[in-house]
């Protein structure tokens, strides 16, 4: 090892030029403790890593030279097949097509006038309850016990599970030993150990064939399901809001700011404007959504463009999407546009493809409402500055400035005025509650039962959601007739309860 090292040093003469190689040969009189065996062989390799170094340090700087003026020239041709945007102050012209879809499967539905449990069932059907059942006496099978669970027993589950989102107690053995209405609904479906049991080896996919890569392939066929039939019965609107939102687990290492719940799952969705969710996927950081990735969106765009080909899978319609400045870029607003689909979104700074709008700072000093904005020629899209309560910056591909509205605002308690608010600026406020209104309705009433296993709150998340939509469908049905959330929540857990009791037992 000293015959090497005294080699390298000749060499490191020879090459005064290599800073790198000069840095890392020392003697050994110079090491920190004894050298061991796992110690002789890391430096073997890295001298010999060295000693390649300096064998073609002749050509290095060459090489170097070269990869950098190829690196130059790649991105230079790449920059040069991007077209410079041309930015012009004047309003967007847009070419969609007006909304005129009518929503027939609403009418079917207000024709067929269901019951709140046909409601919920249209999202947790057969199939569904026929899937739970089939994976839950597999799993129970490979633990070699015998459960034989049947749909029955799994509604008698649901019922309860949905009983503890309004009637609620510190530990969930209580709903067989207090007596009332509801804990005799309880005791008289099922037996407290036999539903222990189920609940605790509820299954939702076949562990012999699980997807490695997906984060949630044991709830991946209930996804699938439940997304495909929350897209059936979507209401046919014109306006969505995309965003993300959060599934309560103080387990989980996910944070999300401005939010309700801040720890827990991040969920994206996609709702229409009343909170109806259409779409929805886990977080994870493999992403299991497929696009084109010559699009070169990133994550936020990827989804955006997901949750567009799911709408259109419906038809053909000129959708208007919505979403904030996580997933809006120039960018995804034109391939939008390319598919038929409308966009609107907050932007940040650093996304506005250098769009000489005013700067925000300067707009501070200007009166409330005030306003900037520009309109790129060769895509016709607008981007927009508005100074409101705060300073926002906003994007669209379908809809600009005009009409524009007056909007009252109030500096203190005795000054109130009008001040201009532009049409992009109203149709954001106006569509991104979307996901906030299903938010606070789920949270009204949660499933508060919990297994031990990790997906059981997403299982709870996914129950809830199905309940809001089913809720959403029996007020856009029964318009001024219509349930309350508590009242039609309790009708779905009584009739399971009540309709599915084990009298036998």
């Amino acid at each position: 090892m000293e015959r090497t090292v005294a080699h390298l040093n000749t060499l490191k003469d020879r090459h005064p030029g290599d800073l790198w190689a000069r840095m890392h040969i020392s003697s050994l009189e110079y090491a920190a403790g004894d050298m061991t065996r796992k110690g002789r062989k890391k430096d073997k390799a890295r001298v010999s890593e060295l000693l390649q170094g300096l064998a073609f340090s002749g050509d290095s700087d060459v090489e170097e030279d070269n990869k950098l003026e190829a690196h130059h020239a790649q991105k230079k041709l790449k920059m040069s097949n991007v077209p410079e945007k041309n930015w012009a102050k004047r309003d967007i012209k847009p070419s969609f097509p007006s909304w005129s879809a009518l929503d027939s499967g609403l009418l079917n539905l207000k024709s067929e006038k269901l019951n709140p449990v046909e409601l919920f069932e249209l999202f947790f059907d057969d199939e569904i309850f026929n899937m739970i059942v089939n994976e839950t006496n597999n799993y129970a099978s490979q633990k070699n016990v015998n459960l034989e669970v049947t749909v029955q027993e799994i509604r008698c589950v649901f019922g309860i599970l949905l009983l503890s989102g309004f009637v609620r107690r510190p530990r969930r053995g209580m709903y067989w030993e207090i007596s009332d209405a509801d804990q005799n609904l309880v005791r008289d479906a099922i037996r407290r150990d036999r539903f222990e049991l189920i609940f605790s080896y509820l299954h939702f996919a076949d562990n012999s064939h699980l997807d490695q890569k997906d984060k949630f392939t044991k709830l991946r066929p209930l996804i699938k399901q439940m997304n495909r039939n929350f897209l059936l019965y979507a209401p046919l609107e014109e306006y969505y809001y995309f965003d993300k939102t959060m599934c309560e687990c103080f387990d989980s290492d996910q944070f999300l700011n401005g939010k309700p719940i801040r720890i827990g799952y991040k969920i994206w969705c996609g709702t229409t404007t009343q909170g109806y969710l259409v779409w929805f996927e886990p977080y994870q950081e493999e992403s299991t959504v497929m696009v084109d990735k010559d699009l070169d969106l990133g994550l936020g765009g990827n989804l955006v463009m997901h949750f567009a080909d799911v709408l259109l899978e419906r038809g053909q319609y000129p959708y208007h999407l919505c979403f904030d400045s996580f997933f809006t870029s120039v960018k995804l607003v034109s391939a939008l546009k390319k598919k038929g689909v409308r966009a609107t979104g907050t932007i940040r700074e650093n996304r506005t493809e250098k769009c000489p709008l005013m700067n925000a700072e300067h707009m501070r000093k200007m009166k409330k409402g005030y306003f900037d904005f520009r309109v790129e020629e060769n895509e016709e899209i607008i981007l927009c500055r508005w100074h409101g309560d705060d300073i926002i910056s906003l994007c669209s591909n379908a809809v600009g400035i005009e009409p524009a509205s007056e909007l009252s605002c109030s500096a203190d308690e005795d000054d109130i005025h009008q001040i201009a608010q532009p049409s992009i600026v109203k149709l954001y406020d106006e569509c991104r509650e979307g996901v906030a209104k299903m938010d606070q309705v789920i949270s009204k009433y949660r499933v508060r039962i919990r297994s031990k296993k990790w997906y059981s709150i997403l299982v709870s998340y996914i129950i809830d959601v199905a309940m809001n939509n089913a809720w959403q469908l029996h007020r856009a049905c029964n318009a001024g007739t219509s349930l309350g959330l508590l009242d039609f929540r309790r009708y779905v857990a009584h009739f399971y309860l009540e309709h599915n009791a084990n009298l036998s037992d």
